[in-house]
């Protein structure tokens, strides 16, 4: 009995080595995606109640990943799982890191943005000799995100983070498209608890490292735009990480958001004294909808 036992866990890892070291690795596209660090904080902070962000004294639009990608697919991940991050390694660019993929959310794990992202994207694009190792890769990635200054692209377009405005997509989409040269991007939002952000742009590359469209890229088709912001008319381009400096009305998926003057905010305070009843309805309804959402993160990516 203990020999079959044995038999049996070794033809298990035989079995195991042999679908690990057949597993589709192959890519077609890599994917730049760029997030809106005060959206990311938002997020992050909303989806737990011990979530903290680091500060961010400088808003601009960094790297969130550089990746792998099949048309139409999630994949390939995790190539090689013997391949472990290593901080050190990145001590000779980690100026460069610290302004142009930077760690917005706090975790427990150090570097908890850079190992997944080595892991399961790094690992994958080292097929590549301009990534073929964790410095190179990232070194990559903080060079693709100074030729891809979307901060710079929008505000030359007048889009600009706002308290009080609300942009359509189309903003965003052309402003865009000027600073690619005409590569169609890929752009979400994000609804949290009601209220619409932008939250991340992805410009795709090919092997070789020049723009090319992301039409083949998985998610939202319409028309000649693309991305999860399609699902909603128009959303903020928050200032803040402060969630509340945004409030509006949830209008249905596709509306527009009735974003909130600094005296609407005023009126909205006095009549909350007014109606505690209510003001504690909705705060019993906020805490429900947190418990019962999941944490985004890094993770999910």
């Amino acid at each position: 009995m203990i020999l079959m036992l044995f038999l049996a866990f070794s033809l298990s890892l035989v079995s195991g080595a042999e679908v690990e070291s057949t597993k589709d690795h192959h890519f077609d596209v890599l994917i730049l995606t760029q997030h809106w660090p005060y959206t990311t904080c938002i997020d992050w902070e909303e989806s737990g109640s011990t979530h903290k962000c680091r500060e961010i004294t400088h808003a601009n639009w960094t790297v969130h990943g550089l990746w792998p990608t099949q048309w139409g697919k999630i994949a390939p991940g995790f190539c090689n799982n013997s391949w472990k991050f290593d901080h050190d390694l990145l001590k000779p660019i980690m100026t460069d890191m610290s302004l142009y993929w930077p760690d917005v959310e706090m975790r427990d794990q150090p570097d908890s943005l850079w190992t997944h992202e080595w892991t399961k994207h790094g690992t994958c694009a080292a097929q590549l000799p301009e990534t073929n190792s964790e410095v190179a890769y990232f070194s990559k990635g903080c060079e693709l995100a100074q030729e891809n200054r979307i901060t710079d692209w929008l505000e030359i377009a007048g889009v600009v983070p706002s308290n009080d405005a609300s942009y359509s997509l189309e903003d965003v989409w052309d402003a865009v498209m000027k600073g690619t040269g005409g590569m169609r991007p890929h752009i979400d939002c994000v609804k949290i608890d009601g209220q619409v952000f932008i939250s991340e742009i992805k410009v795709c590359y090919s092997k070789n490292f020049s723009r090319v469209n992301c039409d083949g890229i998985r998610s939202g088709v319409g028309g000649h735009m693309m991305g999860k912001c399609l699902r909603y008319g128009r959303f903020s381009y928050p200032s803040s990480a402060d969630r509340f400096s945004y409030l509006y009305s949830a209008d249905h998926e596709g509306s527009e958001p009735h974003l909130l003057s600094n005296s609407g905010l005023i009126g909205g305070i006095v009549c909350t004294v007014l109606a505690l009843s209510a003001v504690g309805l909705a705060v019993g309804y906020m805490l429900y909808r947190r418990s019962r959402r999941r944490g985004r993160g890094y993770e999910s990516l």
